[in-house]
């Protein structure tokens, strides 16, 4: 056996080599997440190649991939610009999630896969979390966030499930970074928390009511409008 097909029959993959369109990618969505990169804002292209220090293949194709994933849009005479934040977006992305996430986890409590082995790797998400909590980082707490769901819905076992969902993942990495501007961390990881305990009791329609309340609720609970407005005066001034 060779020891390429050795290392993935133990479990073990190798790590795929980085490319620079995957730290364009990461560029950009931190800039999002952090607000430095605002809803509505045009995305320049030769700009980013400049911030960027990049040739414009890398960077055009990054655009490509995020325009692909709705974090980046692109109109005649308009040019590219950052994904639009307003409540009738919230709405849509909030009933597109809903659906697959209460699916996801009822169709996991079903199969009975919320035991000790899902369990362990949603504390360990959430270990994630609270660690980039901890450091105050919020395009890194976004990412742990977009995690914890992530692992959260695999538990289906259902890849048509999982593709739809990492349709919307980057746009909710964005959504997820901007909020914590007018919500603490600390508060985001106990609703994390409380998602966890719901889900291991297994009651699916306490679990419904729970996404339903983690996802709508919690979400239109933060002004995005009122977050994007107060950091353009901020990064204008």
């Amino acid at each position: 056996m060779s020891e390429d097909s050795s290392s993935v029959s133990s479990g073990w993959e190798a790590a795929r080599p980085r490319t620079l369109v995957d730290h364009a990618v990461d560029t950009i969505l931190s800039a999002a997440a952090r607000g430095a990169l605002l809803p509505g804002d045009r995305v320049s292209e030769p700009e980013l190649c400049a911030r960027l220090g990049m040739s414009r293949v890398p960077v055009r194709e990054a655009l490509r991939i995020l325009e692909s994933q709705g974090v980046v849009t692109s109109e005649p005479y308009k040019g590219m610009r950052l994904m639009e934040v307003s409540t009738r977006r919230l709405e849509q992305i909030i009933d597109v999630r809903v659906s697959i996430e209460s699916l996801a986890c009822c169709r996991a409590i079903e199969a009975g896969r919320n035991g000790p082995e899902q369990l362990a790797r949603l504390e360990a998400a959430i270990h994630e979390l609270t660690l980039m909590a901890e450091r105050g980082d919020a395009y890194a707490f976004a990412m742990a966030d977009t995690d914890f769901h992530r692992v959260l819905c695999s538990f289906a076992d259902n890849p048509v499930l999982d593709g739809v969902w990492e349709s919307i993942a980057r746009q909710l990495t964005v959504l997820f970074g901007l909020s914590t501007a007018t919500k603490s961390m600390t508060t985001i990881v106990g609703e994390h928390r409380a998602l966890i305990d719901v889900f291991a009791a297994g009651d699916i329609g306490q679990m419904q009511r729970e996404i339903e309340e983690h996802i709508r609720v919690q979400t239109l609970d933060i002004n995005y409008e009122a977050i994007i407005e107060e950091k353009r005066r901020a990064r204008d001034a």
